[in-house]
């Protein structure tokens, strides 16, 4: 049977664009490859510089995902120089990254992903009106609600990171993991601030 190659290029709403490969044989996926076009190039930024550099450039990144790269930094130095790293300070990243993961998916849907179904070209179709009532861009009811919402896991973030987006809070010596850890001493595992 012969192989159907299908190009698609780019793919959008993802950061930076993307472009995806598929095989298809008798109806079935086969093969797939993904390519990232863009290069934006922190790598060649942060070069030279102070490691620690990273926790302040990497959550920089990106508006809604920065806690996610600076979790990634500050495990990378982590392991680089290895720390050991308090119980609680583990806790009180894993709490940041899980907050900003849950703002991370209304903001998405709603505001990136939903809106495509209000385009025109869809307007054919029997969900056109429905899908331009929830999720037009600023006036749909479920576009409002889900943008509302996603709010609230940035204020816990902002609690731990002293601000959303953009923290690093979790700096080596004087960040979250510093402050958290001095409670250490304490007898239980639950997440204590002096």
């Amino acid at each position: 049977m012969t192989i159907q190659s299908l190009d698609i290029s780019p793919v959008g709403r993802v950061e930076g664009d993307l472009d995806v490969r598929v095989d298809i044989e008798n109806g079935r996926v086969v093969n797939a490859w993904t390519h990232a076009e863009l290069f934006r190039g922190f790598e060649v930024i942060l070069r030279g510089k102070d490691p620690q550099a990273g926790l302040i450039v990497t959550p920089r990144i990106c508006g809604i995902c920065g806690g996610s790269h600076l979790t990634c930094a500050s495990w990378a130095l982590d392991t680089a120089w290895e720390t050991e790293v308090p119980r609680n300070a583990i806790l009180a990243r894993n709490l940041g990254q899980i907050v900003e993961t849950i703002q991370s998916i209304p903001r998405y849907f709603y505001g990136l992903f939903a809106i495509d179904l209000t385009n025109k070209k869809y307007r054919h179709s029997r969900f056109y009106d429905e899908a331009v009532r929830r999720f037009a861009a600023f006036t749909g009811k479920s576009y409002e609600l889900g943008i509302t919402i996603s709010a609230k896991p940035v204020e816990i973030y902002a609690l731990l990171g002293g601000q959303w987006p953009h923290s690093s809070y979790m700096e080596i010596n004087w960040g979250i993991a510093y402050i958290v850890g001095i409670s250490k001493d304490r007898s239980d595992d639950s997440l204590v601030f002096p």
